[in-house]
């Protein structure tokens, strides 16, 4: 089977964080890709340039660092922040060349206007393949063709160990992920919430309605940070219906592997990242479509009053 050929744009994570070497890459081939070459421009700092050199000689492609890439790939994974992110955005659009682009709202929302800006009408993708779960795709359908009766409540709970405490918070770092999902369930609605969040930012919550009289109802946290390995602790949607109710756990299917070495949790079956992926290379052949990039502003507005009514204590509206 031939491989359709896509660009790593940039390794700039959060931190420790490199998705483009531990996530995006290692399940290329399992979603019908392949590395073309791995690109960042001069101005990263040099843990991603060296992030960056590694990625190029562990995938055996070549490394170009230049202000825009020499490029002939169907799209590419994006792993850039801010102005960075944005002048590859304009780059992308000028050559039609569909974007996933890793962590979003990294970002504040003032940058994703630039960005929106740049690449509007530009096939994009969140990186938030929580979307893509298999056991999700299911519950979506089941909604939609109104399986458990009209839709009245959405659950969403996330709890992370380990990995590196995000230094904006959790909320637009992992509670993005969920919201997502639950504005899936909901389609686009106004909201009236209360939200609650701690002074570090490692968890948040909120309780509000539609305007269609669902309920919706967020938690997110890392209950731990300093450990080498992120483990999903919890990670569950509950979607309640007048007919009925729907439960997924969004970190199976997983086995417990006990070795010498610890009990560590590995997942089997469908992955995730990998459906991501597959829907990617549905929109570089034209076979997907995306909502636009302003999209990310929308997410991105969301967040911002989330995060006022925590810090206000009163209550926010929101829309999605």
């Amino acid at each position: 089977m031939s491989l359709t050929p896509v660009l790593l744009a940039g390794t700039v994570g959060m931190g420790e964080q490199n998705h483009q070497a531990h996530m995006w890459a290692p399940n290329l081939a399992q979603a019908g890709l392949a590395p073309e070459a791995v690109w960042t421009p001069p101005s990263v700092d040099d843990l991603a340039m060296r992030r960056a050199e590694e990625l190029a000689c562990a995938c055996g492609v070549e490394l170009q660092v230049s202000e825009t890439p020499t490029t002939s790939a169907a799209g590419a994974i994006v792993c850039l922040r801010g102005a960075e992110r944005t002048a590859f955005a304009a780059f992308a659009a000028e050559h039609g060349l569909p974007l996933l682009l890793d962590k979003p709202t990294l970002d504040s929302t003032a940058q994703l206007e630039q960005f929106a800006a740049e690449a509007d009408a530009l096939p994009v993708m969140a990186g938030h393949h929580f979307a893509s779960h298999p056991g999700f795709a299911r519950i979506l359908t089941a909604v939609r063709g109104a399986e458990i009766g009209l839709l009245r409540a959405v659950h969403t709970d996330l709890v992370t160990g380990g990995g590196e405490s995000s230094d904006i918070g959790e909320l637009r770092n992992l509670g993005v992920h969920l919201l997502e999902l639950t504005r899936l369930l909901t389609g686009p609605a106004a909201v009236r919430l209360q939200a609650h969040g701690v002074a570090n930012g490692s968890a948040w919550s909120f309780l509000g309605s539609t305007d269609r009289g669902v309920v919706v109802s967020h938690h997110t946290s890392r209950a731990s940070a300093g450990h080498p390995v992120v483990q999903q602790l919890r990670a569950q949607v509950r979607v309640t219906g007048t007919h009925g109710f729907l439960t997924l756990d969004l970190t199976k299917p997983r086995l417990e592997v006990r070795t010498v070495h610890g009990t560590a949790p590995v997942a089997y079956a469908g992955s995730s990242v990998v459906a991501h992926l597959t829907k990617f290379a549905s929109l570089t052949h034209g076979a997907a479509r995306t909502a636009p990039a302003t999209d990310f502003v929308v997410i991105s507005r969301a967040l911002d009053g989330i995060a006022a009514s925590a810090e206000s204590g009163n209550a926010a509206s929101i829309t999605w």
